[in-house]
């Protein structure tokens, strides 16, 4: 997946007129431009110094940045449809921050309720996120960066050689690195809670099984793929959030014959002596086990030659959990026999030179300086032992594997 569908595919449906209202707003300046004749800022003052031309800088950029976000906010409801209040909302706030933008970029106050503007909608939107209402996209998190941007321009005041006014350039900069810390472990957190709510359980009974993907209507549908790019999980968007009841049949028929095929490595040792080979790190609650041969032999989706086994390992004993089934190159996309059940994901990662190593992207998207964004092959685990959150779950929960094993598990390397 090139960097272009990674951006894409983090895109929720709905919030495109957002990002097409922003990308136009140069336009629409310039025509209003066009009908009036505009004040240039610091119109009012002759003096030039370099407090003034640095305020002036400020101004433009702040009124630009509240710009991008009025924008974002009074087409918000072009897209969504949920409610009056909502709705009325996110007019509201559009309405604010366009006035603001006015003002500042007239020369005008602005950075007291600009500050408190922004603030209240970061929170608000941090809390929509967090309650699982709305998960982080790339045009949410590119707006609360734009905010993030203005708010750090509103509350450090600008550098002047007669008033240096060092701790409040301080405080203001230490103020906009803790909020953008905050930010981003907020949105980090409601893309990983997002992404583990769309587990999916497979029942013993075919009609039951879309119940375990419906945690919502279908507005929710339409953001569970986007995400995943801000955790550092890539997954397809899916057309229907229900599977069928053939589909259903096809999801259970893939775990039966994982069951199967797999219960010849219940004993770690076996495993291993099959070419499965265990990571430098060989103990844990979620141990990958790859065999090197199946990862090239152009297998895909084969319960019979999985290419890593997942085991929980620890206090010598180990349990085979499942199969994480991977494709064997990036950007090919997996065959998907249970619809929305069968859900394969790619990981999006960051390799860095220094120190040497692999690393998600950040909670903005993005990767370190000096490193290369790449995307993993996509893979699908596949769960044996029946847990919670059923089959297809991306992830287990540590403290249900650690019961488990200390329950099921065998011991291994007494050969």
């Amino acid at each position: 997946m090139n960097p272009a569908e990674t951006f894409l595919v983090g895109i929720a449906p709905d919030h495109v007129p957002a990002l097409l209202a922003a990308l136009l707003l140069p336009v629409v300046v310039l025509l209003l431009r066009r009908l009036r004749v505009p004040t240039p800022p610091g119109a009012a003052s002759e003096q030039s110094t370099v407090e003034t031309s640095a305020s002036t800088t400020v101004r433009l950029w702040v009124a630009w940045l509240m710009g991008i976000s009025a924008a974002v906010h009074l087409a918000l409801p072009l897209g969504h449809f949920d409610g009056a209040l909502l709705t009325l909302g996110f007019v509201g706030s559009g309405v604010a921050y366009a006035w603001l933008a006015l003002r500042a970029y007239e020369g005008r106050s602005y950075r007291l309720w600009s500050s408190l503007l922004i603030v209240a909608t970061l929170i608000a939107y941090l809390v929509v996120c967090l309650s699982g209402r709305e998960e982080p996209d790339q045009v949410g998190i590119a707006t609360a960066l734009v905010e993030l941007a203005a708010l750090g321009l509103c509350v450090t005041p600008a550098r002047s050689p007669d008033r240096p006014r060092r701790f409040k350039r301080f405080a203001g900069s230490a103020a906009t690195v803790f909020t953008t810390f905050v930010v981003g472990v907020a949105i980090w957190a409601g893309s990983l809670a997002a992404h583990a709510a769309s587990d999916a359980d497979v029942t013993a009974d075919p009609t039951e099984a879309g119940v375990a993907v419906e945690h919502g209507d279908d507005h929710d549908h339409a953001h569970d793929h986007a995400a995943r790019a801000q955790a550092g999980i890539i997954m397809r968007p899916q057309a229907d959030a229900h599977p069928t009841a053939d589909q259903a049949a096809a999801a259970q028929a893939l775990v039966d014959a994982t069951k199967a095929a797999l219960a010849r490595y219940a004993r770690l040792d076996d495993a291993l002596a099959a070419g499965y080979v265990l990571p430098a790190r060989a103990t844990g609650m979620d141990v990958h086990v790859e065999n090197p041969a199946y990862k090239k032999d152009g297998r895909a989706l084969d319960p019979e030659h999985p290419e890593t086994l997942v085991y929980a390992i620890d206090g010598g004993k180990a349990t085979l959990l499942g199969a994480m089934y991977l494709m064997e190159t990036a950007g090919v996309p997996a065959p998907q026999p249970g619809g929305p059940l069968t859900r394969w994901h790619a990981h999006n990662l960051c390799l860095t030179p220094l120190p040497p190593g692999f690393g998600i992207v950040s909670p903005f998207g993005s990767c370190p300086v000096l490193s290369l964004n790449l995307t993993s092959p996509e893979m699908m685990h596949v769960w044996i032992v029946d847990p919670p959150n059923g089959s297809f779950a991306e992830g287990l929960d540590a403290t249900w594997e650690r019961a488990y094993n200390a329950a099921h598990g065998l011991p291994y390397g007494q050969r």
